[in-house]
């Protein structure tokens, strides 16, 4: 919770007081200076992947497009029979 918040039930005071206790508990760690070159060196080595570029084949984009299509299909199918069973119901009631 932030500093500004407050809670009506009393957990704002409770949450402080376990904070106040980890921190005195819990202590930082510094990363192992292998571990941080390593990092650093694959962070400047390899280019991020972008999401157009994982569409640049064509298998990916024959599922998508079928996909979108079975979706146009079915949201045409319900909306047919939703109108379909509306007219009944109205035709019944006349």
């Amino acid at each position: 919770m932030g500093a500004g918040q407050t809670a009506s039930n009393g957990t704002l005071p409770k949450m402080t007081s376990i904070e106040d206790r980890l921190s005195g508990i819990l202590q930082p760690v510094p990363p192992r200076k292998e571990f941080v070159r390593a990092l650093s060196s694959r962070i400047q080595r390899e280019e991020p992947s972008t999401f157009v570029d994982q569409f640049q084949s064509w298998p990916v984009l024959a599922f998508v497009a079928a996909g979108l299509v079975s979706l146009a299909i079915l949201l045409a199918v319900a909306a047919r029979a939703l109108l379909l069973l509306t007219r009944r119901r109205q035709a019944s009631r006349s």
